[in-house]
């Protein structure tokens, strides 16, 4: 019996039927590449060491562009469209600060006008004269509003406060267009190696089925055993499918975060995937948390927006003030054929006006005013929350993963030592082919867990640089070895 499974086993592996076959392959992902191929032509070509570009390439039918993760920070910080909206945002509220300390400077004015005047003079009937002449006159106006009784100071400080928290908002942009392009990067690369381990494991269902179907005819397998390798076969098409559509999905997110256009088919460099030790692993969250008060250029907005609402308070409280100005003229009068002489004027003014309709309408505004500090204070407070959230959860996920990489690694190593074990018990009769799908199938979830540990713990790293307002490019790939 043990010699007739062996002789089993070399006549599929050298003659069996081409992997074209349509009930086996009656799916248009079924290999493009090796159609036609013999079974051991395809395992000496294919399984040992698999073009997994070429095959990813084929399957999405679309010229992809090798890139690696610093290769994708540079185009990022360069293209990415938030980073040039919010650029422009703070360029904006810097004009509009220097507008605020342009109203400290006095207002000029002037007017002028040159007159003809001809004519006659009648006095009783009589002509007494007859006159032409030329009137000019020149009007130079200087005036100061000498702050508006505050308002200018207040209006030129909320603006001040504006311009900071746009240029913080800009900054915030930046770190996280790098931690979101990191982020998209190895989840495309995570999508990547799925590919190859789900198309390892759909070629291994296919050979399993092709040894089912060949057992069944030689009598010495049954039916069943082809119904759950056909499962097993179908199982795995899902799984490659999605790893395939994940891939295509992964593409587009990262290529909108790069600003490039987002149908451009990008293939990480890497073919295997290692960890990245981008933290201090001493630090406590305590720590993490006070790097994140620090360091934070949303916390510094806030914290300028409560500045700026306080400062727009202030604005209002001075239409109570009186106000003050200086007005200096300086006129030119004459006629050309005489002489054209200067006079003066400087005067003081004040205004008063007990705010807009009789005081209610300034009251109400400056009480409107003080809901929105309240309101701003309590964002802020719970944004500090949120961090604090955000951090806690990355530094467990940081944990676990480094736990979980360990223990994914060692599944991997028993579940292959698992499938030579049903191989070569399977091969000498002792063993059945359930034993062997199980084996692989278990061997494709491990690696699937491991290589899903490896990409996690590389992003949990990169959410605490960018929850603590310590990311940068620099930062991610001063261990990134491609």
């Amino acid at each position: 019996m043990r010699l007739v499974y062996i002789f089993i086993l070399i006549i599929i592996l050298c003659f069996s039927s081409s992997l074209a076959d349509e009930e086996l392959f009656d799916n248009p992902i079924e290999f493009k590449i090796q159609t036609g191929c013999k079974f051991s032509e395809f395992c000496e070509k294919y399984i040992d060491d698999i073009d997994i570009e070429k095959f990813i390439k084929q399957e999405i039918e679309n010229d992809y562009v090798v890139v690696s993760l610093d290769e994708c920070l540079d185009v990022a910080l360069k293209n990415n469209f938030d980073i040039d909206i919010s650029f422009h945002n703070y360029k904006s509220s810097k004009y509009e600060y220097q507008n605020a300390l342009s109203k400290f400077l006095p207002l000029f004015n002037t007017t002028s006008y040159i007159a003809n005047y001809s004519g006659q003079i009648l006095v009783g009937g009589v002509l007494r004269d007859v006159f032409h002449e030329t009137a000019v006159s020149v009007n130079l106006t200087a005036e100061h509003l000498l702050t508006e009784g505050g308002k200018q100071i207040f209006e030129a400080k909320a603006k001040k406060y504006f311009e900071k928290a746009s240029r913080h908002n800009f900054q915030y942009t930046k770190e996280q267009t790098v931690y979101l392009t990191t982020r998209y990067y190895y989840e495309m690369l995570l999508a990547k190696l799925n590919i190859e381990i789900y198309l390892r494991n759909l070629i291994e269902r296919n050979a399993q089925l092709a040894l089912a179907k060949n057992l069944e005819n030689s009598g010495f397998g049954t039916r069943f055993d082809v119904i759950r390798s056909l499962n097993e076969s179908a199982k795995a098409k899902v799984e490659l499918l999605n790893a395939l559509n994940n891939f295509r999905l992964s593409q587009t997110r990262l290529a909108n975060m790069m600003g490039i256009e987002v149908d451009r088919a990008l293939m990480p460099f890497e073919s295997d995937i290692e960890p990245l030790h981008l933290i201090d692993e001493n630090i406590k969250i305590e720590d993490f948390f006070n790097m994140a008060l620090n360091n934070r250029p949303d916390l510094k907005a806030y914290k300028d927006m409560i500045g700026y609402e306080k400062a727009i308070k202030n604005v209002y409280i001075t239409e109570f003030i009186p106000k003050p100005l200086i007005n200096f003229q300086q006129q030119f009068q004459g006629t050309i054929n005489n002489s054209i002489d200067p006079n003066y004027i400087v005067a003081g003014y004040v205004t008063w006006q007990p705010g807009e309709n009789i005081g209610i309408g300034t009251w109400t505004k400056i009480k409107a005013q003080k809901e929105k500090i309240k309101t701003r204070i309590l964002e802020f407070q719970n944004k500090l929350r949120d961090i604090e959230q955000d951090i806690v959860n990355a530094y467990s996920t940081t944990t676990f993963n480094k736990k979980e990489m360990v223990i994914t690694k060692q599944r991997v190593d028993y579940s292959n030592e698992s499938i030579k074990l049903a191989m070569l018990r399977f091969n000498n009769g002792k063993g059945i082919l359930l034993d062997v799908i199980q084996a692989q199938s278990q061997m494709t979830q491990a690696r699937v867990e491991y290589v899903s540990a490896i990409i996690k713990y590389n992003i949990s790293q990169a959410e605490l640089l960018f929850y603590t307002g310590t990311i940068d490019k620099e930062k991610i790939i001063r261990n990134y070895k491609p």
